[in-house]
């Protein structure tokens, strides 16, 4: 059993039991229990959330803690956002390099990079800190692997991509 966040973030995880995307807004989501060592952890949760209308843009997936056994915190503890709409800027955080590049592409909120370890808990502002992703990740199922392997999330592959509402402009053309 996972004494730390450290430990939630690190363990092998694997989604509990899959659910179809709802719809939140102009937003589709997915929020999804995760077991590690096959005993359901209380609180801790898989989180996809993607704009209804526009296919592999803004696409955030996230670990996130919402319990009261380990100390620390709650809320998200990484996260990754593929092809964002805007640019993440750390504000002068994070690693040196990073400190105040505009970060235009896919980047990662990890866990490490946001911890405190001074206070004890993760910083605040909803994970501040951000590096870019230096993969070239290709299509939803390319970032759920992505993801799977980097949150250690061993049954990634049953999230099903969601059903995005296309659109037609006046020339006839599909877009979201």
């Amino acid at each position: 059993m996972p004494d730390t966040l450290h430990d939630l973030v690190t363990a092998e995880k694997a989604i509990v039991s899959p659910v179809d995307w709802g719809k939140k807004e102009r937003r589709l989501e997915l929020k999804l229990a995760l077991a590690i060592d096959g005993l359901t952890e209380e609180g801790l949760f898989f989180r996809a959330c993607v704009l209804e209308h526009l296919p592999d843009a803004e696409v955030m997936f996230q670990l996130e803690y919402h319990g009261l056994r380990i100390p620390g915190g709650t809320g998200p503890l990484c996260r990754v956002e593929w092809n964002p709409l805007r640019p993440h800027n750390n504000r002068g955080r994070g690693p040196k390099e990073w400190r105040f590049a505009e970060q235009a592409g896919s980047h990662y909120h990890s866990f490490e990079d946001n911890w405190n370890a001074g206070a004890g808990a993760l910083l605040r502002d909803n994970l501040p800190v951000a590096v870019p992703v230096a993969q070239d990740i290709q299509g939803l199922t390319g970032c759920l692997d992505f993801v799977g392997n980097l949150f250690r999330i061993n049954n990634i592959d049953v999230v099903k991509t969601p059903e995005w509402v296309l659109t037609l402009d006046l020339q006839g053309n599909a877009n979201g």
